[in-house]
């Protein structure tokens, strides 16, 4: 038998029991796992996402740390997940046997290419930089089979405005006469998808919330075909979501904005969208909420 410490993050929140939690394990050098064990362990801690991170101290410097880091949900592995690589941020960033307080940048190398996650000077906040998604405005035809699923979803009719697709995201903007932060979603309808190739649907309204009143958009998203019913938080969405917005509300490339995710859990985000260098960054704040052991056989 053998043991891995673990860390579950509340991301995307200063206040335990909200934002989007996350599972974090720091592999020690003399332990590998093998994928279908990750997915294992995924399906155990049944959140959202679980990050496993390998340390690769070849690729360390004076002022930066790189590790490996891969993101399972219950079901399946994914290519990018914006809460927990700030959950892994913070687990890394408050121990300082891992990354001395004199080290502000860590450099993740994951199946997106190479990410990063910088401290904000006198915040609790943690900067991410991802790769800005592509959008693809969808035909008329499949925007109709879009806005039938869609109220279904809801239980009533909706004004669809608009459906694009970005990467394993279709994002579907909804008429801000419709109450999204406050609505009954029945994410079933979902499943299986409209959209050949996306596992994730984004609904999304710049109708004001009641809960983060400088929000310039508000957004809720349902993956259950990767087994998440909706994700509280999903810093990842907003790779796309932030380019969307920033055209339609005209918000200059690099301004600061925030948006909200209005999930019961509920998160709140900083955004920038780069538009030059087609990355988008995300800042937030995250509260370690757990730390634990997970027992292994030694054939697990």
């Amino acid at each position: 038998m053998f043991t891995l410490q673990y860390t579950i993050v509340d991301a995307f929140t200063s206040s335990p029991f909200a934002g989007n939690p996350a599972a974090v394990i720091v592999l020690p050098h003399s332990i590998a796992i093998s994928d279908p064990l990750a997915q294992k362990i995924s399906a155990e801690f049944n959140l959202s996402e679980t990050a496993f991170v390998v340390p690769r101290a070849m690729e360390d410097t004076e002022y930066s740390r790189t590790y490996g880091l891969r993101w399972f949900t219950p079901k399946n592995e994914v290519p990018l997940c914006g809460h927990a690589t700030l959950a892994t941020a913070r687990v890394l960033f408050a121990d300082v046997a891992l990354v001395p307080e004199g080290v502000n940048m860590l450099k993740f190398e994951t199946l997106s290419g190479t990410l990063t996650a910088k401290r904000v000077p006198d915040t609790p906040h943690i900067e991410l930089e991802f790769p800005a998604y592509t959008l693809i405005p969808v035909g008329a035809e499949e925007l109709e089979k879009v806005a039938r699923v869609v109220d279904e979803a809801v239980g009533g009719s909706v004004a669809v405005l608009d459906v694009q697709k970005a990467d394993r995201f279709m994002l579907v903007r909804l008429d801000t006469a419709f109450d999204l932060e406050n609505a009954s979603v029945n994410p079933t309808p979902f499943v299986p998808h409209v959209t050949t190739g996306t596992r994730s649907t984004v609904l999304t309204s710049e109708r004001p919330s009641a809960l983060a009143p400088t929000a310039r958009f508000i957004s809720r998203m349902f993956a259950p075909a990767s087994g998440i019913p909706e994700d509280p938080v999903t810093g990842s969405a907003h790779c796309a979501l932030a380019p969307y917005w920033c055209e339609v509300l005209k918000i200059p490339p690099g301004e600061v904005f925030t948006a909200r995710q209005a999930s019961s859990r509920g998160g709140d985000l900083d955004v920038i969208w780069e538009k030059d260098k087609g990355r988008v960054k995300l800042r937030g704040n995250a509260v370690v909420v757990a730390r634990g052991e997970m027992y292994l056989p030694p054939k697990a």
